[in-house]
């Protein structure tokens, strides 16, 4: 479809352990989200008893140290987020170096007592961009959004890893592919993303359990005088999609993309 994927991409199978019992049918049963290329390679680690205490407060917070990660060859300092919502968790940012000099980062998950909880680790994010928090279901619970690879024109792929229903446990969603992380006013989470100037690409997806499930993308087609047409990706926009080609024209070329915002 003329899509620019990440030049910086390593094709990959995400690997995930089990972090604990609880999965519901729904978790079980979703598909996985067959939307975005696979880029880098994800191990969450249980949830643990561990006494090890963390000083969140002594590191900064992410996003917030002018300057850092202009480059590739400039790391980013480890960091913190915190959510804002019921659960009140802190996330400790440390970006490490792997074998072969490529970029890994490991996320401990922390209580308000400061024990870990949970590690996440997702390798080979490739760019210097932090990971930030945001409700993008608006569900009362903030995601954790990890940028892992660019291209030109600006499009990025995003690990998701959504919180468990009434847990702490973070399960990795799925992946987004755009010019960053948005949803709609109507519920569905959405990426815009360009192949050159004239189209634009809209995916839209939602959750079903733990699972980022793959819904319709659109493409709209902009002429010289800034007139634009909207149809269904081809390629993907229909035989995946739970709705007809008439009916995601219909329902996704009128809808409006909310910029998601990050707390923490």
């Amino acid at each position: 479809m003329g899509r620019l994927w990440p030049l910086l991409a390593i094709t990959t199978c995400t690997l995930l352990t089990a972090c604990g019992p609880g999965d519901t049918a729904a978790d079980s049963q979703a598909p996985a989200s067959t939307s975005t290329p696979a880029v880098g390679k994800t191990t969450t680690k249980p949830a643990t008893t561990s006494t090890k205490q963390v000083a969140v407060a002594d590191l900064p917070k992410c996003g917030d140290i002018p300057g850092a990660g202009a480059t590739p060859h400039d790391p980013l300092p480890d960091c913190r987020l915190s959510s804002r919502d019921s659960a009140a968790l802190s996330f400790i940012v440390r970006h490490k170096a792997g074998h072969g000099g490529n970029p890994w980062t490991a996320i401990d998950v922390t209580g308000s007592d400061g024990k870990v909880l949970q590690t996440l680790d997702v390798r080979d994010t490739e760019i210097p961009a932090e990971p930030y928090l945001a409700d993008l279901d608006v569900d009362g619970r903030d995601e954790l959004i990890v940028p892992v690879s660019t291209a030109i024109v600006g499009n990025s792929t995003y690990v998701v890893f959504r919180p468990k229903a009434d847990k702490l446990e973070f399960v990795e969603a799925g992946k987004i592919f755009g010019i960053g992380v948005d949803r709609t006013a109507s519920g569905y989470i959405a990426a815009m993303s360009k192949s050159g100037p004239a189209d634009k690409y809209i995916e839209f997806q939602k959750f079903v359990g733990s699972k980022l499930v793959f819904v319709a993308e659109i493409i709209q087609t902009f002429d010289k005088d800034g007139h634009s047409t909207c149809r269904v990706d081809d390629e993907k926009g229909v035989p995946e999609s739970e709705f007809s080609a008439e009916e995601v024209v219909r329902r996704f070329c009128g809808e409006q993309l909310l910029r998601t915002s990050p707390v923490g």
